[in-house]
């Protein structure tokens, strides 16, 4: 199933299409990479959609039942390799998504939503603040290596042990700091570690990007702009999931 629209009130190509799996390799003991096959057609719907963008997978279930819909992050769009790579945090049959990656082989398809857009995914600033657990991997990863040279930026990045950490490529003068907690829906120090975060001095422009689950993007957001009075413009706050709640009920961003 493929189809383009374009609405007339933002006039935004949304794409979607049926992906077919072409391998997935396990990063990390908690985080799976499916790599998909991108065709012909497929690329030049994709020619104008940025690695790392929102996308919408829809994840396939009992026969004649619609198919659950969760937005994750296309870590990598490789036209040139014709390989569109989707990143899943692996926790078991907890949620749909996890389900479908650990269960993925060569052959297999799912259809993946997409909007067309070429927009940074961060604005131009020059410090950089990212923070975020493991769901935000992918996004800050893509972030870190979409960064010019001439910035810098402190990572904060939350995962579940030393085994789970990866290496960030970035151009820009980067300084990552892991933290690790095996049971994220126990309670995180992710909020704790962010706000000690001296950002340096003289800086003229910086850029805070949070991801995470609800408490701890609630409590930071509450600390940027309430007890900081930080410029609402300069932070993107984004709750991925919600401790006690099934997957992709408690997406929520500012």
């Amino acid at each position: 199933m493929e189809n383009s629209i374009i609405t007339q009130a933002e006039k935004t190509k949304k794409i979607r299409s049926a992906f077919i799996v072409k391998n997935k390799q396990y990063l990390t003991p908690h985080l799976i990479r499916v790599a998909f096959e991108i065709d012909e057609n497929q690329a030049k719907m994709l020619a104008n959609v940025r690695s790392g963008s929102n996308n919408k997978i829809f994840i396939p279930t009992e026969e004649g039942s619609a198919p659950l819909i969760r937005t994750y992050t296309n870590r990598k769009i490789d036209l040139e390799n014709r390989e569109l790579s989707i990143d899943f945090v692996a926790h078991g049959d907890n949620g749909p998504a996890s389900a479908w990656a650990l269960q993925a082989n060569p052959g297999d398809s799912l259809e993946i939503g997409m909007k067309e857009s070429t927009r940074p995914l961060v604005p131009d600033a020059d410090f950089y603040l990212l923070a975020g657990d493991a769901t935000a991997l992918p996004v800050i990863c893509a972030i870190a290596e979409q960064f010019p040279p001439y910035i810098s930026a402190k990572i904060l990045l939350e995962v579940a042990g030393k085994e789970d950490e990866l290496i960030l490529c970035s151009a820009a003068d980067t300084s990552v700091e892991w933290l690790h907690n095996p049971h994220p829906e126990e309670g995180s120090r992710l909020s704790e570690a962010v706000k000690s975060v001296q950002f340096p001095p003289g800086v003229l422009k910086e850029y805070v990007y949070i991801a995470a689950e609800y408490s701890t993007v609630h409590e930071l957001r509450t600390y940027f702009k309430t007890t900081l009075q930080w410029d609402p413009h300069a932070i993107y706050a984004c709750s991925y999931w919600r401790a006690g709640q099934p997957e992709g009920k408690s997406s929520e961003s500012t």
